[in-house]
C-alpha cells in the first residue's frame, strides 16, 4: 500500500477512510488555525511536466516527440476536428513519417466497448506515444489507451470507487503507460488531468480511473485550434472550467497549492468566459487563449484536491441518460455552491475574495456573492439552470443517487452524502 496521511490521504492512491476529524469534514481556510497543523500532499506528478500556451504552439510538438525518442505515433482526434477543421491534417504533416495510426472517430461518453475496440486496432500499429486532439472525451481515450496497451489489462481494471460511509479506493498502475501529448479543442480540461473516464452502457456506471501516471506529458494550449470549435460548445464547457474550480476549493482534499491554480483559474474564467455569449462577435484570439488557458488551469487542482458531488451527479447524467458533460456541469455548478454552501460558505468566501468577487469581511456575504458572480456568466452565455432544460426526465433523482454514492467524486465533497438529502437537492434542481 502506498504510504498515506490520515489527515490529508493521497487523492490517487490506497483505500483511504474520512480524513481526520477537521471539524466535521469542513476545509480550514490557510488563515484558520488547527490544534495540530494538517499535513498536505501535493504530488507534482499529477500534473503535465510540460504545458506550451500561445497561438500556433502546436509547432512545439515535434521537438517535445524527439525528446521523448517517439518514433510510432498513434493520432487520436475527434471526428469533427478531422472533418470541420484542418488541424488533424496540420498535426500530420507535422509529424510526418511518425505517424503510425489514426483514430478520428470517438464516441460521445465513450463506452468501455469503444476503447476495447480501440485497443485491437492501436496494438497493430504498436506506437510508443499517443498525440490527442480535441474535447474531452478524446483525451478520455487516449488516456485509456495509454494505460491500456502496455499492461493488456482492461480499462474496467483501473477504476477507482467511493463506498459510503467514507471509504474512497484508489488504484495502482503498475506498467509504465504511454506518454500522452494533448491539444485541447474545449475548455474541458481533460487535456491536463491525470485521468479520465469511460461509460459501462450496460450498467449505465460513468467509471472514473485516475493516477499520476496517465498525467499528459506535453500540453499544447492553442487558440487557433480551440477557436475552430463554437462558441457555445466553448461557453458550455467553460461553465465546467468553473465548476473545477469551486469545488476544488471547497473539496476536502483542498490545499494552498491547488487553491492557487483554482483561483487563478476562476479570476480568469468569470472575466472572459461572458464574451462566448451568443450575441456579439466571435471572441478574439487573445480573448480565446486566456480562458483556454484558465480552464486548463482549472484541472491542474484534479489530480491532488479531487472535486466533489457535483461532478458525481454529471457522471450519472452522462452515463446513464447520455446528456453532455459539459452543459450538465452548466446546471450543477450553481446547485453544487448552494447544496453545499453550508458547510463550506467559508471555503466559497475564499474563492470570491481571491477572484475579485467581493472584498466582503463576513463570508456570508462574500459567499453569497460568489454564487451571484457565477448565476450571471451562466446568464450571460445562456447556459441552462435546471435539469429539465437539458432533456432529463422527471422522476430520476433516486436512481442518479445510487450512481451519486458510489462515485470517486463523492468521497472529496464536504458535506457528508445523505440519501434523502441528495433526493431532495435532485428534486429542486430539475
Amino acid at each position: 500500500m502506498p504510504s498515506t496521511c490520515p489527515d490529508r490521504p493521497c487523492p490517487t492512491t490506497g483505500n483511504n477512510t474520512d480524513p481526520g476529524q477537521r471539524l466535521r469534514g469542513r476545509c480550514l481556510s490557510p488563515s484558520q488555525s488547527e490544534t495540530s497543523m494538517t499535513i498536505r500532499r501535493f504530488d507534482g506528478t499529477a500534473i503535465p511536466k510540460t504545458i506550451y500556451s500561445g497561438p500556433g504552439c502546436r509547432s512545439k510538438m515535434p521537438a517535445e516527440l524527439d525528446r521523448l525518442d517517439a518514433k510510432r505515433v498513434l493520432i487520436i482526434s475527434s471526428t469533427s476536428v478531422a472533418t470541420k477543421t484542418p488541424f488533424l491534417r496540420d498535426i500530420q504533416e507535422r509529424l510526418g513519417e511518425r505517424v503510425v495510426a489514426v483514430i478520428d472517430r470517438v464516441p460521445s461518453n465513450l463506452p468501455v466497448q469503444a476503447v476495447r475496440d480501440a485497443v485491437g486496432s492501436a496494438a497493430e500499429a504498436r506506437p510508443d506515444a499517443i498525440v490527442a486532439i480535441g474535447g474531452g472525451i478524446v483525451h478520455d481515450m487516449a488516456k485509456a489507451l495509454a494505460v491500456m496497451l502496455p499492461s493488456g489489462r482492461d480499462i474496467t481494471e483501473f477504476v477507482s470507487r467511493f463506498e459510503p460511509p467514507n471509504t474512497f479506493h484508489g488504484i495502482e498502475v503498475d506498467t509504465d503507460p504511454l506518454p500522452v501529448l494533448t491539444v485541447p479543442t474545449t475548455f474541458s480540461a481533460a487535456d491536463v488531468v491525470a485521468g479520465g473516464a469511460v461509460t459501462d452502457v450496460e450498467s449505465h456506471e460513468k467509471l472514473i480511473f485516475v493516477h499520476p501516471k496517465l498525467t499528459p506529458v506535453a500540453v499544447f494550449l492553442d487558440a487557433e485550434v480551440v477557436a475552430s470549435t463554437p462558441a457555445r460548445i466553448l461557453a458550455l464547457s467553460g461553465m465546467n472550467a468553473i465548476h473545477h474550480c469551486l469545488e476544488a476549493s471547497y473539496s476536502k482534499g483542498a490545499q494552498p497549492i491547488t487553491d492557487a491554480f483554482a483561483f487563478a483559474a476562476l479570476r480568469q474564467l468569470l472575466t472572459v468566459l461572458p464574451t462566448f455569449g451568443p450575441q456579439g462577435p466571435a471572441p478574439a484570439l487573445d480573448i480565446v487563449q486566456r480562458a483556454i488557458d484558465a480552464a486548463s488551469m482549472s484541472g491542474l487542482t484534479y489530480a491532488n484536491s479531487w472535486l466533489g458531488i457535483g461532478h458525481s451527479v454529471c457522471h450519472s447524467l452522462g452515463g446513464r441518460f447520455g446528456l453532455s458533460h459539459s452543459a450538465a456541469n452548466a446546471v450543477m455548478v450553481l446547485n453544487s455552491l448552494r447544496f453545499n454552501l453550508e458547510v463550506a460558505g467559508d471555503r466559497i468566501a475564499a474563492a470570491a475574495r481571491a477572484s475579485g468577487v467581493s472584498d466582503a469581511p463576513d463570508d456570508a456575504t462574500a459567499a453569497q456573492a460568489m454564487i451571484a458572480a457565477v448565476e450571471a456568466v451562466s446568464d450571460a452565455i445562456g447556459a441552462p439552470k435546471r435539469l429539465s432544460e437539458i432533456g432529463l426526465e422527471k422522476g430520476q433523482s433516486a436512481v442518479i443517487t445510487e450512481d451519486v454514492l458510489g462515485d470517486p467524486q463523492t468521497f472529496w465533497n464536504p458535506r457528508p452524502p445523505v440519501t434523502a438529502e441528495i433526493v431532495a437537492w435532485l428534486d429542486d434542481a430539475w
